[in-house]
């Protein structure tokens, strides 16, 4: 009831009962903020990683630029496994191969 459920409870040999219960973890505060951040986190996203309303909201038109570019190493380990196992599979394989990519 109301949020709380007993932690442990004991009848004692004359009927009496001991409830301890458990302190709610968090204040209200923080459930609140807890809460917003979980919204926030669930926001669509594009492929750039910033939020569909600020993406497109006219206020923002102009206000975005692109970084100088770096490289995914291992986007371009994979990209030349992939390339490798083309040449020694054949393209019809590559369909039913799945790969990782590990650190060494």
């Amino acid at each position: 009831m109301g949020g709380w459920a007993p932690k442990t409870f004991t009848i004692a040999a004359d009927g009496a009962v001991s409830v301890s219960v458990t302190e709610p973890r968090f204040t209200r505060t923080e459930v609140a903020r807890l809460i917003a951040a979980q919204r926030k986190a669930a926001e669509p996203r594009g492929d750039h990683g910033w939020t569909l309303a600020e993406a497109t909201d006219k206020k923002n038109m102009g206000r975005f630029k692109l970084s100088e570019p770096v490289t995914d190493f291992v986007m371009k380990a994979e990209a030349e496994g992939i390339e490798a196992a083309k040449k020694k599979y054949g393209d019809d394989m590559m369909r039913y191969l799945r790969f990782s990519v590990e650190k060494v």
